[in-house]
Parts: structure tokens; sequence; C-alpha cells
């Protein structure tokens, strides 16, 4: 259910989104983590997405999504298909709006998060859904049986119009940046940070981040089309969309973005020093771009001036969460 043939947004797109979503979310605070700075050398500014809401970035491109929707679509019902936070960001905006919504989540979804969606009025859906292909899968049967309304969790110029207001807050907030982290599944987030670094006029180092079980990014823009993965094996539940979106990669192969993949070892490192350190809670998404700063340093690459990073989400599991205590 990607959209291969629709209109990439534009920065009058991510100015507007900016300007609507203002009301409804207060701008997320950036933080130091001061052995991170140790680790690069550098200042590492992390952006706190994690204390949206609904605990990621995702519920600005939701939001942004379901604000643009005709009155009929909404009043139709609608559907998404998420591993939890787009489903969390869906459900908190559909409420906002009045709208009904059924989310599509594989069986294996954290149980945090599937509880978190039901919490916020959402009809949950997991039996039988063995990945992320089969929840596409079965959103398209009901989306036809029902008649309702798909919103794609990522490949939606609205969806990354909304995601791209995270890195122009950013940048307005830090504008000193030399290089900025990014975590990449779908590639919403990433997509909106080029657009975003339009919007600002900025021109600054840009590295997406992936773990090395899910990894799809490189082989997708080399080929010059989204190359599903199989066999996707990570800890970092938030990052398992088989392949970028089709708008998503068109836009970062527009840019130079450098990918960085790693391991659910140091990811998980990574999130033991941003709990311990700045009293946030991050899941493995949130953490995994703190650990592509390590990789960088110990791969010969340290930065040359300030680093920002995007933390962004923070609904981890307590069984995992539990692990690193």
């Amino acid at each position: 259910m990607s959209v291969p043939h629709r209109t990439e947004p534009s920065v009058t797109d991510v100015h507007e989104a900016a300007a609507a979503l203002a009301p409804h979310l207060a701008p997320t605070p950036v933080v130091a983590c001061a052995e991170v700075d140790a680790w690069a050398g550098a200042p590492v500014r992390a952006k706190a997405e994690v204390l949206q809401p609904t605990g990621s970035f995702k519920v600005r491109g939701a939001l942004n999504r379901i604000r643009t929707l005709s009155t009929t679509d909404r009043d139709r019902g609608l559907i998404t298909v998420s591993a939890g936070n787009a489903a969390l960001g869906a459900a908190h905006a559909a409420r906002l709006y009045g709208a009904g919504l059924t989310v599509v989540m594989a069986q294996n979804a954290v149980r945090e998060k599937v509880e978190a969606v039901a919490s916020l009025g959402a009809t949950v859906i997991t039996a039988g859904v063995a990945d992320a292909a089969a929840a596409f899968a079965r959103a398209a049967r009901l989306r036809a049986q029902n008649d309702l309304t798909f919103l794609h969790p990522f490949d939606d110029p609205m969806v990354i119009a909304g995601a791209a207001t995270a890195t122009l807050e950013f940048l307005d907030e830090c504008p000193d940046l030399t290089r900025l982290y990014v975590p990449c599944s779908g590639g919403g987030l990433l997509a909106g940070a080029v657009l975003a670094m339009r919007a600002a006029a900025v021109d600054i180092e840009l590295i997406a981040v992936q773990p090395d079980g899910s990894a799809s990014l490189a082989t997708s823009l080399a080929a010059g089309e989204p190359r599903p993965r199989s066999g996707i094996d990570t800890i970092v539940d938030a990052l398992t969309a088989p392949a970028p979106g089709f708008l998503n990669l068109r836009l970062i192969a527009s840019a130079d973005v450098r990918v960085v993949t790693v391991p659910d070892g140091a990811t998980l490192a990574a999130m033991a020093v941003v709990i311990r350190h700045t009293r946030l809670i991050v899941e493995p998404a949130g953490a995994i771009a703190v650990a592509a700063v390590k990789a960088d340093v110990d791969g010969g690459r340290p930065p040359s001036g300030p680093v920002g990073v995007l933390l962004s989400g923070g609904n981890a599991s307590g069984p995992l969460l539990a692990t690193l205590t």
C-alpha cells in the first residue's frame, strides 16, 4: 500500500504543518548528555521527541495528515498499520478530530504499545498478523471491505511534512549543528529532515541510522527503488518497515545522505547511557542515533562541530527496560 506516484511535499507544506501543529504540540526540548559528548569529542544535542504526548515524533505526521483530510474521509473511518508509535500518533489525532480508527499491528508488537493504542479508543487487530507485510495486506482487505480511509504510516506527503517539523524545530533551536543523525525505517523522519533542511536553507551532514538486522535503505538507494528486506531480525521494533516508502526514498535520494547501520548490542548500550544520564526513557529506536555517533567515532569519522541526534521515541517495553537496570 505504498504510493509510488504521489506528489512530494513542498517546503510550503512544512511551514503550513508547523503553523497548524503549534496549537496542539509544544516544541520538544533539546537535552545534553555529557557522556555522549565525551564519546564524540564535540557537543551532542538531543531532540527529545520522547516527550511528545504519545512518546514519539509520529504524532506530528498523523496530526498533519488527519487535519488535511476532508470531513467525508474522516467520517468514513480510518485505518492504519503500525509497529506501535505511528498507531499511537494516529489514535491521538483521530480522537482529537472525532474520527474512528482501526489499527493493524503485528502479533508480536510491544504489549505496552498495543495497550496504549487501545486506551486512546482505537480498535486494534493483531491476531494472525505475522509481520509488517501481513499487516499491510490485512489493512488493505479491511479498507476495501469497510470503505475506510487508509492512513499510510510514513509514505504520504502530509505525514512527511508533519515529520519534517521535528527537524525544522531542531535547526531553529540549534542553528550551529554540523551533523544530524536520524533514525530510519520507512523513511518519513529522514525524508522530513531533508525537506526541513531545505525549508531552513541549511546544509549540514545528514546521516541515516538503521539497525543491522533491518537495514534496507542503502540497497534501496543503490537500486533506485524500495527494495524490501526479508528476514528482519532486530530488537529495534520501531524500525522494522521492510523498505523505505517511494516518496521518502525519492526525497532521500535527492540529498547527500550517508547510511550508518548499528548492531543491537550497541543500540542497547546507548539506550542505557541516555536513560542514565538524561533521565529520559528512550526505546531502542530512540537511542540508535546516539549509538551511531559512537560508531562513527570508533570508525574514524569524528564530528567537526556540534552534532544533533533525534531521540525519536520513548515507548520502551517494561521487560526490556528491566534488562538495562
